[in-house]
């Protein structure tokens, strides 16, 4: 029997139990919420900093203003939630579902929305600066006036996307789907656009100067007054300093 004993009590020294979720825990830094039922909750200017918010139901709730940096959303339902203002830094809204969700004039930086759901989505006005949105869902979603760069959109998909204005210098856009998307007077100076789908996209006086197209799919694509000097054309093919329009 004490041999048990012994046994169990180093287990216990070992493997610590870790807290389950309380539901109930009032908003603070490092709450668990992990799987619980937050619909229509009223969070503005929450402090949930470091939070474990994943597989949360957050739809319709209200956080803006909401202090999420470091927090984990992943596969969060955020849909309609209201989420402008919201300090996220390094926060993590992986396989997350915020269809309609409103973002404007957040901090995102360094965040992740891998596999996220941003189907019509409105991120106005971010601050999104090296933030992943591999293989995310942006169709339809508005990002004009957002800070994007160095961020990576490798394989997502944004077709009839809207972001006019917006910064893409140095971002991955890789295989990606930007088919009927409005890009117009947006900046993707050496961004990475090779393989992806531009047909029938806007990007009238856009910024493309550096930028890779290499293997780009530009079937009625509008590039009137672009910038393309020193892009890689979608031939690979280095267009000349001065490029405008066309790749000379």
């Amino acid at each position: 029997m004490q041999t048990k004993q012994l046994a169990l009590l180093t287990s216990c020294l070992l493997f610590p139990l870790m807290s389950s979720a309380n539901c109930s825990t009032p908003a603070n830094t490092k709450v668990n919420w992990d799987n619980c039922d937050k619909q229509g909750a009223h969070l503005s200017k929450a402090k949930l900093r470091e939070a474990v918010l994943k597989n949360t139901n957050f739809t319709k709730a209200n956080l803006e203003g909401a202090q999420i940096s470091d927090a984990d959303l992943g596969r969060a339902t955020l849909t309609d939630a209201n989420l402008n203002k919201v300090k996220a830094k390094n926060a993590r809204f992986v396989s997350a579902t915020a269809i309609n969700a409103t973002f404007n004039h957040a901090r995102l930086e360094d965040s992740s929305f891998d596999r996220a759901n941003l189907t019509s989505a409105e991120l106005n006005h971010v601050s999104a600066k090296n933030t992943r949105f591999y293989n995310a869902e942006l169709s339809s979603a508005s990002l004009n006036d957002g800070n994007f760069s160095h961020s990576n959109f490798e394989q997502a998909n944004l077709t009839e996307l809207t972001a006019i204005n917006a910064n893409f210098s140095h971002a991955i856009l890789s295989n990606a789907n930007l088919q009927s998307a409005n890009f117009q007077q947006a900046n993707f100076t050496k961004a990475k656009l090779n393989n992806t789908d531009l047909s029938d996209a806007n990007f009238h006086s856009a910024n493309l100067e550096g930028a890779d197209l290499h293997g780009a799919d530009i079937h009625n694509t509008d590039f009137t007054n672009a910038k393309l000097g020193n892009a890689i054309w979608i031939n690979r093919k280095r267009c000349r300093p001065g490029s405008i329009g066309v790749c000379r």
